[in-house]
């Protein structure tokens, strides 16, 4: 099992920003670093965790961490990584009152 943070209970209760950021970073995925084409946005919040986030992760995309850390922003964190290739990124969107989302700032980037 990935032992990265536990983002599911942020993520369950913030389900709407979190799947519009899903949303962004596949309809973005050339802009934004790692994310697969097949990225799943629509499956309920268990398979999502379980697809992105549970098991062995050595190799495949992952979702590390969904953070809220102010009302009106968001952070996710992922990484797609095996030895020597690969890597991993930390983005920051802006939240709208609607729940809507904004990319605003790739706050972390590492490569192998």
């Amino acid at each position: 099992m990935y032992q990265g943070i536990n983002y599911y209970q942020t993520a369950r209760e913030n389900e709407e920003v979190f799947r519009n950021i899903l949303r962004d970073l596949k309809e973005n995925r050339e802009r934004r670093p790692f994310i697969p084409g097949d990225l799943d946005t629509e499956s309920n919040l268990d398979e999502i965790f379980q697809k992105y986030s549970e098991g062995n992760r050595y190799g495949i995309f992952t979702i590390t961490n969904f953070t809220r850390p102010k009302r009106r922003s968001a952070t996710i964190s992922f990484n797609d990584s095996a030895m020597l290739s690969g890597g991993g990124a930390t983005l920051e969107y802006r939240v709208e009152r609607d729940n809507s989302v904004r990319y605003k700032k790739l706050e972390s980037l590492f490569m192998h």
